[in-house]
């Protein structure tokens, strides 16, 4: 008498291997895992570390366009000096939720709002700058002869050797910066949209998107950004 047991075991295996369900377990395996990754990266390119590309002229002769950064995100405090990418919308739509809360008597929750960003106009989306902090909160800005002026002390700016010129005349100094905000400058002054400018302002801490601190490319200007 033959023990046919170990071949019936075997052929049940291989039915099940290639049976539907296992097609469609190991499909959702993939979506899982894919899905998975999709999360972590958009989780550290939140919240950790990303790489941004600099667009236009604004921190010449710093940067230039297309240089690509490295920009650390999670623990940053703001620092005098530091290079910085920010949020140059988030006045606009701070206004446009305040006109909203107060046109429907209502209270827009930090939900809320995330939901509403997406049907947003698109000039009140996220467009990011990249610009040099010049002033902390509580320091005193002022704008003389060509120069920043710090706390009554002349700013010392070894990337910068041109005039600083007042930009809007609606800004008036000396200008004290607020609490949990940055008043900032591009390196290119003639050509730079910043603090000096009403329609920007001082930026509060919040709308501070990251540190760049490394030049990734090109090549021959890589390394550490000052």
């Amino acid at each position: 008498m033959t023990d046919n047991s170990f071949e019936n075991d075997n052929l049940e295996l291989v039915k099940e291997t290639n049976g539907e369900f296992n097609i469609l377990k190991e499909v959702w395996e993939w979506f899982y895992t894919i899905f998975l990754a999709l999360v972590i990266a958009f989780g550290i390119k939140m919240f950790l570390v990303d790489i941004v590309r600099v667009d236009g002229p604004s921190m010449y002769p710093t940067l230039v366009n297309n240089d690509r950064l490295f920009v650390t995100k999670i623990g940053y405090k703001p620092q005098q000096g530091d290079i910085i990418i920010l949020d140059s919308a988030y006045k606009n739509r701070t206004e446009y939720y305040a006109q909203y809360e107060e046109m429907n008597d209502t209270h827009l929750s930090a939900f809320s709002k995330f939901r509403m960003y997406f049907k947003l106009p698109q000039e009140l989306k996220r467009k990011y700058y990249i610009k040099r902090i010049v002033g902390m909160p509580g320091d005193v800005i002022d704008l003389d002869k060509g120069k920043v002026i710090v706390n009554g002390e002349i700013l010392e700016e070894p990337y910068y050797d041109g005039v600083t010129g007042i930009t809007d005349p609606n800004t008036e100094y000396p200008f004290t910066v607020s609490e949990n905000c940055v008043f900032v400058m591009g390196d290119n002054r003639p050509n730079s949209k910043d603090s000096r400018s009403t329609s920007l302002g001082e930026v509060p801490f919040s709308a501070i998107g990251g540190h760049a601190i490394f030049r990734l490319w090109p090549v021959m200007s890589f390394g550490a950004l000052e």
